[in-house]
């Protein structure tokens, strides 16, 4: 392979990562579990703020448990950064949150995502994910920030 064609795979594998977070915020935007778990690995595993699940039933399980007390939820990906290596890689994400539970309470949130992917059959999977808050609270940022480690 020729410097110009590593190259050019590394686009197209940066480009794919990004779009894969696209598909998987548009999914949770929309409330898509379809959609939302296509986007994992078989054998992924999830650490939602502590609470570790294996495999693809287990994480679709618990974000139709999660999504079921909001009336709505938009997830916004504001940046993320890869390492690729070949068919897997490792990246993170910031994200900016907004929604409102079933009883009228808005809520903002910041948070990151720490992330292993795969690419099986052409295709980049989520193959874990850890998912931190940086701050959780009301609009207009009066709760507490947690910084994050370096």
């Amino acid at each position: 392979m020729t410097m110009n064609d590593q190259q050019t795979t590394l686009v197209a594998d940066q480009i794919a990562l990004r779009n894969l977070m696209d598909k998987y915020c548009d999914a949770v935007n929309r409330g898509d579990a379809e959609s939302w778990i296509s986007t994992w690995a078989e054998d992924a595993s999830w650490n939602l703020l502590g609470t570790v699940v294996t495999g693809s039933e287990q994480i679709l399980g618990l974000w139709q448990q999660m999504m079921a007390g909001f009336e709505f939820v938009v997830m916004m990906p504001s940046s993320g950064q890869f390492q690729i290596e070949g068919d897997t890689a490792t990246g993170h994400w910031y994200l900016q949150e907004f929604s409102r539970n079933l009883e009228g309470v808005g809520n903002t949130l910041l948070s990151r995502y720490t992330d292993r992917y795969i690419k099986q059959d052409g295709q980049w999977l989520f193959s874990h994910r850890d998912y931190v808050f940086i701050y959780n609270g009301p609009a207009d940022l009066s709760g507490s920030y947690l910084p994050l480690d370096q």
